[in-house]
């Protein structure tokens, strides 16, 4: 069932096709719970959407949910550019559109949708108003890439530089995107054997692997890659250098059997954050892929910090 969608699968989320400045369309699902804050919760590679299907609807009755398909991951149109100013930008020109100026949000990404969150974070535009933040399952991209001269940090990322290249395109839609995201699926996934079930149920890699063999998808997230490669580490040396951090109350949810293994991860965000800062490992195995490997872990931090940034706004 690689066609179904988050949609499809929670009939409580509306469809949304918005329109928005740049020409092209951002697709996303929500929730409105009337009142208060959005949740934005925006996935990484090499997914869509449909991460978010076992957290939805935990959350449902708790938060409002704004539930976008980042631009360039072959559902919502390729951005004009990969700078994540621009992609953060188009997100939040939607979920505006969808639910309003005025509505407090609070941004929760995993993997690239959380460096996505942590540039928007660090520019603090007004008009975006994000009030807090929930970071999964990252280091700060320049970070990222100084731990490459450890050899087996650099083969564990390979995929880093690799789809960086301009050659990254031409050879995985040679190879077969949806055998690569399989490839990767399976290279990355955690060792709970449990977790690893609920991350592969309702035919979620049949549904990535699926969206990976779009050529609009192998183009737009290896240009998610190479901005992260060319762009990122450049701007986020210039912003440390001008102490510009995140100021927003910020919760950071890891796998301490993944990442944890490479970084001390609350060490290096203390760095990075000015505001308010707190870092859970999750541990018991579980992987990269913490929304579905166990999303009621994830369900009750998420909530949890929301509770707790409310009673100190």
């Amino acid at each position: 069932m690689a066609d179904q969608t988050l949609g499809t699968l929670h009939s409580f989320l509306q469809k949304n096709n918005t329109q928005t400045s740049s020409g092209g369309t951002v697709v996303s699902y929500s929730h409105d719970t009337g009142s208060g804050p959005v949740l934005c919760a925006v996935h990484g590679y090499p997914q869509s959407s449909y991460m978010w299907r076992h957290l939805a609807p935990l959350l449902k009755d708790k938060i409002s949910l704004f539930i976008p398909e980042q631009p360039g991951y072959g559902i919502s149109s390729l951005p004009p550019s990969y700078d994540k100013r621009v992609v953060g930008g188009l997100v939040m020109e939607a979920l505006h559109r969808v639910f309003g100026k005025d509505r407090p949000v609070i941004w929760c990404g995993h993997d690239r949708g959380a460096r996505l969150g942590h540039r928007l974070l660090v520019d603090r535009d007004p008009s975006h108003n994000i009030q807090a933040a929930i970071l999964m399952d990252i280091v700060p991209t320049l970070v990222q890439y100084q731990v490459f001269s450890n050899p087996k940090a650099s083969v564990a990322y390979f995929h880093w530089p690799f789809l960086a290249t301009d050659l990254a395109p031409t050879m995985l839609e040679a190879m077969g995107g949806g055998y690569f995201c399989n490839l990767t699926l399976k290279k990355i996934k955690g060792g709970n054997e449990e977790g690893v079930k609920r991350f592969q149920a309702d035919y979620a890699w049949d549904h990535y692997s699926h969206q990976f063999n779009n050529p609009e998808c192998i183009a737009g997230s290896c240009g998610d890659y190479k901005w992260g490669a060319t762009g990122e580490p450049e701007a986020q040396e210039a912003d440390q250098k001008a102490g510009k951090k995140v100021k927003v109350p910020t919760l950071v949810i890891y796998s301490a059997a993944n990442l944890g293994r490479m970084h001390n991860v609350s060490a290096v965000w203390k760095d990075w954050v000015e505001g308010e800062l707190k870092c859970h490992g999750v541990e018991d195995g579980y992987g990269h892929f913490l929304p579905e490997e166990c999303p009621e872990v994830i369900a009750k931090d998420v909530l949890e910090w929301i509770e707790h940034v409310g009673k100190a706004s």
